[in-house]
């Protein structure tokens, strides 16, 4: 005779791989996690996802082992339709007995397929909202940009990863809590704002499947800011010795046009105003490229900083003979070049920096801001230059302590009640 017990099992993982144990039926003993309910149909095993609280478990356990029961003593789980209407009082009795409750159409007795009844596994979410990312790019450069799906897609591989057999229903806050602490103790060592980014972009798929179950979570997460450290003039002057003339033009370019890393990679001879002496950080939509700035506009429009009249003209000689649409710095073979990074690093060991790894990009566009700021170019102007959304982003950016006083000592120094003092 087949067998007609029910087992509760829970998946766990042993050894960086994750497989099915057996667990103790005492709710004291119990953990929350994902709990299966295991019997045999005949000689085929069931496994039946019955979530991660361990109270509900444990009910689901009982209500099975009922439902067994009742088959064992004669009774016939029939088609869905069927067996609710013979033997409804019966189930429900049993069911109401074992803390559990009827609902239309369940398949009693047998596997669920990952679409029955509209469940979904998570993979299968996950693949959905990764394709419907991908769709939102759009051919223009507007939409998501490129490399949105390609991160959602790193960072919910965690989720999977922590999940690969859940379904999307079973996506609550103790799972959420419990992907977490995988996160925390990650094979990787990822850090705080690793974890954070990843928690988010989890939020996010949630809430377009209808499930805002993190959110609360990712509200009690934090990380610390990350301190840009200016280039101090010495380093600057160490660094620069050991350059070769192209290495110095580009990150002297780095250095006064405060641009971020892909907008210097996407700059073309055409955004360079020699005339007036203006770079023009446009949008390259042709590339695939966009730029930050949705609320101000300059997404679309771009922003323009002024770079000094004598670079301006090196930077005139060094594009002499290239045709407008070319970029200024291309890697070998004339595309977009991915590794300024790499170029910077090697240029700081080269010049004897013990902290060459101390040396990357974002600080040459810290050191262009702070050096305008003490020399007194007004706040707002610097903000325009580095294409912050809000003035409080550059007084952070800058740190500058009191945001309110400075602005409002630059207003009423120039500001038409000023002949009044």
């Amino acid at each position: 005779m087949a067998n007609r017990s029910a087992v509760l099992y829970q998946r766990i993982k042993k050894k960086k791989k994750w497989t099915f144990s057996k667990v103790p039926e005492s709710l004291v003993a119990l953990e929350s996690g994902a709990f299966y309910v295991s019997w045999y149909d005949g000689n085929h095993k069931c496994m039946d996802p019955v979530g991660s609280d361990p109270e509900a478990a444990l009910a689901a356990l009982g209500k099975k082992r009922l439902e067994l029961a009742y088959v064992a003593a004669g009774g016939e789980i029939q088609a869905p339709e069927i067996a609710l209407e013979a033997n409804k009082k019966r189930l429900e009795l049993a069911y109401t007995v074992a803390g559990g409750e009827i609902k239309d159409g369940a398949n009693v007795g047998s596997e669920p397929a990952p679409d029955d009844g509209g469940r979904k596994s998570l993979s299968d979410a996950v693949k959905e909202y990764l394709a419907d990312c991908k769709d939102r790019q759009g051919k223009s450069g507007y939409g998501l940009a490129v490399r949105t799906p390609k991160d959602y897609e790193y960072r919910l591989g965690f989720l999977i990863e922590f999940g690969p057999e859940a379904y999307l229903d079973e996506i609550d806050a103790d799972f959420v809590k419990r992907f977490r602490h995988f996160l925390r103790e990650h094979d990787k060592d990822l850090g705080d704002r690793t974890s954070y980014n990843i928690l988010q972009a989890v939020s996010t798929f949630l809430i377009k499947n209808g499930s805002g179950v993190a959110k609360p979570i990712l509200k009690e997460m934090s990380f610390p800011p990350t301190e840009v450290i200016p280039y101090s003039n010495d380093d600057m002057k160490q660094f620069f010795a050991a350059c070769k003339e192209e290495e110095e033009l580009i990150f002297k370019f780095f250095l006064h046009s405060m641009a971020r890393e892909m907008e210097v990679a996407h700059c073309e001879v055409r955004d360079l105003k020699f005339d007036k002496n203006i770079l023009h950080i446009c949008p390259k939509r042709d590339r695939g490229f966009r730029l930050k700035g949705k609320r101000s506009g300059q997404e679309t429009k771009g922003r323009k900083v002024p770079i000094p009249a004598l670079f301006m003209a090196r930077m005139k000689s060094f594009c002499a003979g290239k045709g407008p649409r070319e970029l200024i710095f291309p890697n070998g073979l004339g595309k977009v070049e991915y590794h300024f990074l790499r170029k910077c690093e090697n240029i700081a060991k080269r010049a004897g920096f013990s902290n060459w790894q101390d040396f990357d990009l974002h600080r040459w566009r810290k050191t262009g801001a702070t050096k305008h700021h003490e020399s007194g170019v007004s706040v707002r102007k610097i903000q325009a230059w580095l294409g912050h959304e809000s003035l409080e982003v550059t007084l952070d950016y800058l740190g500058v302590e009191d945001a309110a006083d400075e602005f409002s000592q630059e207003q009423v120094n120039n500001g038409p009640l000023a002949v009044y003092v």
